[in-house]
């Protein structure tokens, strides 16, 4: 496919954006709609074929059941495996330093609604609890429940993914109509209980009859252990997330947003318009110049000789008790003196405000 798919664009569709750019955190490359497409157009052609060739047969009952085992199945392992995510905060994690420091006007809509469901940890298991409820498609008797679950939170991933600029619309407009599919059958009897008020009932898929009891015990068996190895391989998953996010996100030693407050006398080895410091992963830093604009800044710590890389520049460095940093360098015989100030993140209005029953006013800042 990624080879066809490339030379299709070019020769094919005569396309303009960039068609090599396969499928990363992003669903919605250029290459994945054109994968679509070709996608698409062979369903087309075959279902034609298929009509023409065997447009005798009555019915599809049995190819129809499997069918909808497959639509249940994938719904179910995709939104479970989200869902999953989401109950350790994972998928989207809380505000760091960098973010606190953000300006409204800086973020993206996509980093917006990040920021917004990362905020709060008991929201996002709300969310994957919901979404792990999509295990009810993998079970004929609570098929209908499951549909309508997943269509709800299918419908709300897809907006989010629609407005705020999220590159996984593809996907979850799959969900969606996956969801709506799997409701078909069972339009007019819903329809029937919430708009007539009508006493009905939910008929459960019926499973193509197998004569053989070996058959039906090896679909219980494989079914069972098809769930076990998923539900052991999401577990597995999960550990082995955490300890990459206890890697990629490890704590620098000076973490922490610092002001930087000079001292008397002219300074070479700090620019005179930064104003701001966040050290937060790895060693690069997030500089605020005195008009706020960012940059980033690679700097290099040896924690054993106490010194500091940072703007070419080695400083030795001090932590004073109230977490301060001094940094000071002999240049031309001149020792200069610099001094991070450090901020309590904790004392930001989005840090501070927690759950309030009792609310006078809305605190709406």
């Amino acid at each position: 496919m990624q080879k066809f798919i490339p030379w299709f664009a070019e020769h094919i569709l005569y396309y303009q954006y960039d068609y090599r750019i396969f499928t990363n955190g992003s669903g919605d490359t250029s290459y994945d709609w054109i994968s679509l497409l070709i996608i698409f157009l062979a369903a087309l052609g075959g279902a034609i074929i298929w009509t023409l060739i065997d447009k005798k047969r009555r019915n599809y009952d049995r190819c129809y059941y499997w069918l909808t085992v497959i639509v249940r199945y994938y719904i179910a392992l995709m939104l479970i495996n989200y869902g999953a995510i989401k109950l350790v905060h994972a998928q989207m994690p809380p505000p760091g330093l960098t973010r606190l420091m953000q300006p409204l006007g800086e973020f993206s809509p996509m980093g917006l609604a990040w920021t917004f469901l990362g905020f709060s940890k008991g929201y996002n298991i709300f969310m994957g609890i919901v979404e792990i409820l999509a295990g009810l498609l993998l079970f004929r008797r609570t098929v209908v429940i499951g549909a309508l679950i997943t269509l709800a939170t299918s419908v709300n991933i897809m907006t989010v993914n629609y407005f705020f600029d999220v590159p996984v619309k593809m996907l979850s407009t799959a969900l969606f109509f996956f969801s709506l599919f799997l409701l078909l059958p069972y339009l007019k009897i819903l329809y029937g209980l919430f708009f007539e008020e009508k006493h009905v009932k939910l008929p459960s898929i019926k499973r193509p009859m197998l004569n053989a009891a070996w058959k039906r015990k090896s679909i219980v068996f494989f079914k069972f252990a098809f769930l076990g190895i998923f539900a052991f391989q999401q577990l597995s998953s999960l550990l082995t997330i955490q300890k990459q996010i206890s890697l990629f996100f490890k704590k620098s030693p000076l973490y922490g947003i610092y002001q930087i407050d000079r001292r008397e006398g002219a300074q070479t080895t700090i620019p005179k318009d930064w104003h701001t410091i966040i050290f937060e992963y790895g060693e690069s830093a997030t500089i605020r110049d005195q008009y706020y604009q960012p940059t980033k800044e690679q700097f290099k710590l040896d924690t054993s000789n106490r010194t500091i890389t940072l703007n070419r520049y080695v400083f030795d460095y001090t932590i004073t008790e109230s977490g301060d940093i001094n940094l000071r360098k002999v240049l031309d015989g001149k020792t200069e003196e610099i001094k991070f100030v450090k901020c309590d993140p904790e004392t930001f209005e989005l840090k501070k405000r927690g759950f309030n029953w009792i609310q006078e006013y809305p605190n709406n800042r």
